[in-house]
């Protein structure tokens, strides 16, 4: 379709969210208060088959459930309270694991503690009243807005003089003023939006692999506690991984280029990750899957009466993708309301925000390069362990390579700040006389 002027939403106006998770949601309540601070009517319709409050793969949305502090006040200063059914444990420190020992990074301060949610009951037939999934909550706060959910399956958009159709089992279900596409990496969308014709594609992706492991609330409190495992361990195609812990289970996440359906089975094998299990405790994952991973941005995200955000927008890095579903719904519907909703007002009001984010992932890719060398070679990591260590112990240490590392597996911080941090003279001093101890002992 071709460029077609200024266009803006009028009284009335139908908008169309194809996906119901977190930047769907988060669009949807941002466009209907913005909306009502200017006295405009619009029409806001959810388009999701998933049901959030099922159990098993029918209400999951496969992912970690990590979040920072700074987005849960900045999600109550907008009005949106994650009461406690939603929060399955507060997070204060994580545990950092090595092949040359662990060592525990605590939060530098209470603003930069995180929370973990959950995402989807992982246990068919769960009966669990009093929890609520953090996806679930979102769109019941984008209905009590004045949303409308409906549990239909969009498999294809066409045009109707200049205005997007929603076809459904090749029946028209929707006529739009502006369709927001909101759909995630694992689902079939980007192919709807490609086929516009308007240079969308879909961003570049890896496999990753997430487990649960049902353990029991007494002993993930007494094994886990308030602490997030991190594990930098030179297995072949790992990144990293991390062990999550949540109400009565923790989630396993292990990110790479090579992660199969053998990976979760060879990292829980590990020695090192042994030490971390409570011995005898569990048969094996509960429940296990392969999701894709956004880790580049799509082209071309936006056009006349369209816009995509979300994991088919751009993302953050390997890392905090609901603060990044906040930021990006935010900005595309501000834009919508306030500016308009043809390829130039997308690209005056929503590209810069996709730009910025765009942008700071590469910087976050360099940040991830360097702890892969940290990982695969004996005396630097020996090196970045004595030194954190060093820093956790001295209560009047700055701690600058302890609040990189926590940093870069929270969203409290961009990767462009966390890379302004990582340039400090003094902490690569520190790690250069550690790497010359480590060379000296493996010499005697």
């Amino acid at each position: 379709m071709k460029h077609t002027g200024r266009l803006v939403l009028s009284d009335g106006a139908e908008i169309s969210v194809i996906g119901g998770g977190p930047s769907g949601t988060f669009f949807s309540i941002f466009a209907l208060k913005m909306a009502k601070m200017i006295d405009k009517k619009i029409k806001v319709t959810i388009f999701d088959p998933k049901d959030f409050t099922k159990s098993g793969p029918a209400g999951c949305n496969r992912c970690g459930g990590v979040i920072s502090e700074l987005l849960v006040q900045t999600l109550a200063v907008e009005g949106i309270n994650l009461p406690d059914t939603v929060i399955q444990r507060g997070i204060s420190s994580y545990m950092l694991h090595t092949a040359k020992g662990s060592v525990k990074i605590a939060s530098p301060s209470f603003e930069k503690s995180i929370a973990t949610v959950k995402r989807g009951e992982f246990r068919k037939n769960a009966e669990e009243p009093h929890k609520e999934s953090f996806d679930h909550f979102l769109l019941r706060e984008a209905v009590k807005l004045g949303a409308c959910h409906e549990p239909v399956r969009i498999d294809r958009i066409g045009y109707d003089n200049g205005r997007p159709l929603l076809y459904s089992k090749d029946k028209i279900v929707h006529k739009s003023d502006l369709v927001v596409g909101s759909f995630g990496v694992n689902s079939t969308g980007a192919g709807m939006f490609e086929a516009l014709g308007f240079g969308y594609k879909k961003p570049g992706t890896i496999i990753t692999a997430i487990a649960e492991l049902d353990l029991g609330e007494d002993r993930v409190s007494e094994f886990f506690g308030n602490s997030i495992h991190i594990f930098l361990l030179p297995l072949k195609g790992v990144k990293f991984a991390a062990m999550v812990p949540k109400g009565g289970h923790v989630t396993v996440c292990i990110l790479g280029k090579k992660t199969d359906s053998d990976t979760v089975d060879a990292f829980l094998n590990h020695e090192i990750v042994r030490k971390v299990l409570p011995e005898g405790s569990f048969s094996g994952p509960a429940c296990r899957c392969l999701p894709r991973m956004s880790v580049s941005a799509p082209k071309a995200p936006f056009t006349d009466r369209v816009v995509i955000c979300g994991d088919a927008g751009s993302t953050r890095l390997f890392k905090d993708g609901i603060g990044a579903a906040y930021v990006m719904g935010k900005a595309a519907a501000k834009t919508a309301v306030f500016e308009g909703i043809g390829r130039d007002d997308f690209k005056a009001g929503y590209e810069p925000v996709y730009n910025e984010i765009k942008t700071d992932n590469y910087f976050g890719r360099y940040l991830f390069g360097i702890t892969d060398l940290y990982k695969k070679y004996g005396i630097m990591t020996s090196g970045m362990v004595a030194v954190v260590e060093d820093e956790q112990n001295d209560s009047r240490s700055p701690k600058i390579l302890s609040s990189i590392l926590w940093n870069m597996f929270t969203g409290n911080e961009r990767y462009k700040d966390i890379f302004k941090t990582a340039v400090s003279l003094p902490m690569h001093l520190d790690l250069w006389k550690e790497f010359a101890r480590g060379i000296f002992r493996r010499g005697v």
